[in-house]
């Protein structure tokens, strides 16, 4: 290998070494140093303008609540089925698993 190369192989092992620890380094370094700012957005249940005491605010609606209950149970179901049929085509493939449907 000639002198011309080997030196061109070094320098440029060099830089990526050089290159990967500026790029580690930038990492580990924090990303934000400014304190984040107060705003007050408007009807959000924080303010003083938008407080339950006023005279113009509304019952909660309970319809929310109850809409993700059963929703929840819904999608838990679902969940188990298609656990379930993946556990049953894995069945097929493999005996050491065992189909619960």
């Amino acid at each position: 290998m000639p002198a011309h190369q080997r030196v061109r192989t070094v320098i440029v092992a060099l830089l990526g070494t050089f290159a990967l620890a500026v790029g580690a380094l930038a990492l580990a370094a924090p990303t934000a140093v400014a304190a984040p700012t107060q705003v007050d957005f408007p009807f959000d249940g924080l303010g003083a303008d938008d407080a339950p005491s006023t005279p113009n605010a509304t019952k909660p609606d309970e319809r929310g609540k109850k809409a993700e209950k059963l929703g929840g149970t819904v999608t838990t179901q679902i969940i188990d089925l298609a656990t379930g049929i993946v556990k049953c085509g894995l069945n097929i493939a493999s005996p050491a698993v065992k189909c619960s449907l």
